[in-house]
């Protein structure tokens, strides 16, 4: 399940105050590192997720869950 570029955005702020957490005593060490290996991870997720959103069509995805209206009847010829 994908979570919504929202949900991502919690995370990465989330993420943040963790490595800013774990580099207050050694600002070196790997877990340092890796602490924010997972924000550049989690900010690249939630750029994709909010690219992706923008690239859909409202329409279209009003139609894949209400295909009954008349907006979303297509008609084959």
């Amino acid at each position: 399940m994908a979570l919504e570029p929202e949900q991502l955005s919690n995370k990465v702020e989330e993420s943040i105050k963790s490595a800013q957490e774990t580099c207050d005593d050694d600002p070196v060490s790997g877990e340092c590192v890796a602490a924010w290996d997972e924000v550049e991870e989690l900010s690249a997720a939630a750029s994709h997720a909010r690219d992706r959103k923008k690239e859909s069509d409202p329409l279209e995805d009003y139609g894949k869950d209400n295909p009954e209206t008349d907006v979303c009847r297509t008609y084959d010829n």
